[in-house]
């Protein structure tokens, strides 16, 4: 059986640095103790970096979501 080797992630600290098509994850910290939560994972499809929204096809639902950067971190998925 294969290892499966963890995707490099690399944060995105300005809505700028996305484009279309780019594959990231939205992260929502739980604590000091405890990781962050991965809570979206998909390919982007829209920014709006005036009001710090990304929209994003979810690879979970499929649907097109709406991610707040302030209540959330940005990571590019490589």
């Amino acid at each position: 059986m294969l290892k499966e080797v963890p995707a490099r992630t690399t944060r995105i600290r300005a809505i700028d640095q996305l484009h279309r098509g780019d594959q990231i994850e939205a992260r929502l910290s739980v604590g000091p103790a405890y990781d962050d939560v991965v809570i979206r994972r998909g390919s982007v499809q829209e920014t709006a970096p005036g009001i710090g929204v990304v929209w994003i096809m979810d690879q979970l639902s499929g649907l097109r979501k709406a991610i707040n950067t302030d209540e959330c971190t940005l990571w590019r998925v490589a």
